[in-house]
């Protein structure tokens, strides 16, 4: 099993090597330096890794545009009521 497996290797290295095409295969390689097709494969790159950061940061504005908008609504509301009104003293609760 571990020939198998050391034979594989060594001919895909040997095809690598004797074979300088296909090892060219990436598109910086393959466009060479400064070509329009080395431009459009970085800026590819840049609008891919960009994508993700945007949905996140947009996502992240709004959730912050949403509570600042709710502060704002119970700050003008007036006097702070709580929700519960709990007595603690057994006294004042009436029971």
């Amino acid at each position: 099993m571990k020939l198998k497996i050391l034979l594989g290797l060594s001919g895909a290295f040997a095809l690598l090597v004797y074979l300088p095409p296909i090892a060219n295969a990436c598109a910086v390689c393959w466009a060479g330096d400064g070509g329009p097709t080395d431009k459009a494969f970085n800026w590819s790159v840049i609008f891919l890794m960009a994508a993700p950061y945007a949905v996140v940061g947009s996502i992240a504005v709004w959730l912050f545009c949403i509570h600042r908008r709710s502060a704002a609504r119970r700050a003008n509301n007036g006097v702070k009521q709580p929700l519960v009104h709990l007595d603690l003293n057994p006294e004042d609760s009436g029971r």
